[in-house]
């Protein structure tokens, strides 16, 4: 890619990172720039691979760990991206490199201190010690599908690959790379699917852990 088509790509980068912006947390206008976003930038081939070379064997599943938390980020505070202070991929490198590969590899080499439980990342609401936990209360939810949402949001052509079913598999500690196996498809097609679901569904989702917790 030349520096005319680098260019090129940045503007649009940052001109979905605007329109994304623009829009309700909600709404299908966001959830359409965001999944305009996410597919340029996994396929701009301008990711950086921190840390390349070590964690033989291992680094792909940090990598494509890293890279899944990195898109649900992106799809969640993508009103932090400021063009004022360097384009898309420069924040998203920055953020892969700095926080999101270093905070894969404790998961991925299982460290007890870490729960390799990736929807943790919706669960703003404190604990309490006498309450029923966060995780428990949110595979409540997504297991019960109490409004039939998350079973039915599934990725075209594959409705086996629905929300329920990666949310479960998720917290259940099956990594990326597994879940895509079994289901035959990518893993940026996967980790991106569940990023844009986790966007829509957070609301409803904290609404029936503040409902549930007593």
């Amino acid at each position: 890619m030349d520096k005319t088509q680098l260019n090129v790509l940045d503007e649009e980068l940052k001109q979905l990172a605007l329109l994304a912006q623009q829009y309700p947390q909600v709404s299908q206008a966001k959830q359409g720039a965001l999944r305009q976003l996410i597919n340029k930038i996994l396929h701009s081939g301008r990711l950086c691979r921190p840390q390349s070379g070590q964690f033989v064997g291992l680094y792909e599943d940090i990598y494509d760990e890293a890279v899944q938390d990195l898109l649900l980020y992106i799809c969640k505070n993508i009103e932090k991206y400021n063009p004022e202070k360097g384009s898309v991929m420069a924040w998203v490198n920055v953020l892969l490199d700095r926080r999101f590969f270093r905070e894969a590899i404790p998961k991925v080499l299982g460290q007890p201190k870490y729960q390799r439980v990736s929807i943790s990342d919706i669960e703003e609401i404190r604990s309490d010690e006498k309450a029923p936990s966060l995780t428990d209360l949110l595979k409540e939810c997504i297991e019960s599908d109490p409004m039939n949402l998350f079973q039915k949001e599934h990725i075209e052509h594959y409705p086996s690959a629905n929300f329920q079913a990666l949310a479960m598999a998720r917290m259940a500690g099956k990594s990326w790379k597994e879940i895509a196996n079994e289901l035959g498809l990518k893993v940026s097609t996967v980790s991106s699917f569940y990023c844009r679901c986790i966007a829509k569904f957070s609301d409803p989702l904290r609404a029936y852990c503040s409902e549930h917790r007593v």
